[in-house]
């Protein structure tokens, strides 16, 4: 390997001073964009990734030099072999690791071997150009970023792939935070709303004082006297309370305004999440179901703080207003026969009969009801489920999907091929509500989407989507129909 690591004719190592301002420069000065070439045979330099995902590679990189034997290793790089990983993460010591990928051959592909050795199931994915499919079962993107770079020019789409689904990553936190901000203005302007109550009840209290006591000198006039420094006490603390209600009321203003500051800041952070929303649209072709979800729940939250400020909003005039964001078509739920309800199995079958229809059944939610499989284990609970699904999905030529919680049984792959129905198990820490709001709001507006379902919540979820609803005594009567 030492002849292999230092080959002849290799261009000569850069100069002290050259190498010094290298270092001085950081890992970007020598990054190019992927697939040019320098032009004398040595590799081409690592594309310009965003650091998180290129420090696998380097991580990578960092143990082949470990690793490696003394005289094995490019020259530049053997004085620090002996170095802890630690002081190996020293900024100046990255930077000569990477100058010395873009420039050495051989320690370059020692690197790539070893990452495509440590990630070879992930190698074939990104060969056979299922990058996508990798990151969609779980992988992060740095580790499909790491084996890309490793793959050279057959990894290019994969690298693209990993920066494209961290920047979703990145826009998906900032809504949240957006939100969590949104909620936190209401919490504020709520407890304002009650210190405007508590100072206008004791307003309300001082004036009825001073009633009374008015009523009380007409009253007594022989007292008159003896009760005028009563009066001018109590001509005094009116006085005060007028004066507290005066501040309070000045309190609630600037209140109102500091909210209305508040309110236009996240309208520029929604405009923000929104451009960005455009941008991944653009550029990817398709965007995640969550994002476009988690957006329209920032803007149903605005208009809620808005209504509670009080604060109108400003339509079609003022130039500083964010556009609004176009929705696409809502999808439209199958009518119900005449005659029929719509938890009748008739009515079911009919719609299962529809052209390009989606069924989405919410697997325990059918076993378990008292009509279906209660008293079996879950094994054959979903056994007997599967078996009616597929008979009825070969009879109306619909699609089935089959969500089950996935955290209620062993490793299962997350999908399993079933014939005409789909199964899925979704993963830990997501439920099949959640799997089925996402299948619902990813189907085309155009397509008809069925779901079978008793769980109240899941219906009033799905229903905002446009979906078509039915329990689950529909599904279980088609058992015995004929």
């Amino acid at each position: 390997m030492s002849g292999s690591l230092h080959p002849e004719g290799r261009r000569p190592r850069p100069a002290p001073a050259a190498e010094a301002e290298l270092t001085a420069a950081g890992p970007a000065a020598t990054a190019r964009p992927v697939g040019e070439g320098n032009g004398s045979g040595d590799p081409d330099p690592l594309p310009e990734v965003p650091e998180a995902l290129l420090s696998g590679y380097l991580d990578a990189a960092l143990a082949t030099l470990r690793a490696a034997d003394q005289g094995e290793l490019p020259g530049p790089l053997r004085q620090y072999q002996t170095w802890t990983p630690k002081r190996l993460r020293h900024q100046r010591v990255l930077g000569l690791v990477r100058r010395t990928l873009d420039l050495d051959q051989s320690f370059r592909k020692a690197v790539d071997e070893r990452v495509l050795q440590e990630e070879e199931a992930l190698a074939r994915l990104i060969r056979a150009g299922r990058h996508a499919e990798a990151l969609a079962s779980g992988e992060t993107p740095e580790a499909v970023a790491r084996v890309g770079l490793a793959l050279g020019p057959d990894g290019e789409a994969a690298v693209q792939a990993a920066v494209a689904a961290a920047a979703t990553s990145q826009a998906r936190a900032e809504a949240a935070a957006v939100r969590s901000a949104l909620a936190g203005a209401e919490d504020e302007l709520d407890a304002a709303r009650a210190r405007a109550e508590a100072e206008a009840a004791a307003a309300r209290a001082a004036r009825e004082e001073l009633r009374a006591a008015r009523e009380e000198l007409r009253r007594v006039e022989r007292e008159r006297r003896s009760l005028a420094d009563r009066v001018e006490g109590l001509e005094r603390e009116l006085a005060q309370s007028a004066a507290a209600l005066r501040a309070s009321r000045d309190e609630a203003a600037a209140e109102q305004r500091r909210l209305s500051g508040r309110v236009t800041e996240l309208q520029a952070r929604l405009a923000e999440s929104q451009r960005r929303y455009r941008a991944l649209r653009r550029s990817s072709g398709q965007v995640d179901p969550a994002v476009a979800e988690a957006v329209g729940a920032l803007e149903r939250d605005l208009d809620t703080l808005r209504r509670v400020a009080g604060l109108a909003e400003e339509r079609g005039g003022g130039s500083g207003a964010a556009a609004p964001v176009r929705r696409p078509d809502r999808r439209r739920p199958l009518p119900v026969p005449g005659g029929r309800g719509a938890d009748d199995p008739e009515t079911l079958a009919a719609w299962m009969g529809t052209d390009g229809v989606l069924v989405l059944v919410d697997g325990y939610n059918v076993t378990k009801h008292p009509q279906g499989f209660a008293g079996r284990d879950l094994e054959d609970q979903r056994t007997l489920l599967l078996d009616l699904c597929r008979r009825l999905a070969r009879r109306f030529g619909a699609e089935v999907a089959v969500v089950f919680d996935g955290g209620t049984v062993g490793p299962i792959p997350t999908r399993l091929p079933l014939g005409p129905v789909e199964v899925v198990f979704t993963d830990p820490g997501r439920t099949a509500d959640d799997e089925i709001v996402v299948r619902t709001n990813a189907a085309p507006s155009e397509r008809p989407v069925v779901v079978v379902t008793s769980d109240n919540e899941l219906r009033t979820r799905v229903t905002a989507l446009g979906a078509t609803v039915t329990r689950s005594p529909a599904l279980l009567g088609l058992a015995t129909a004929r």
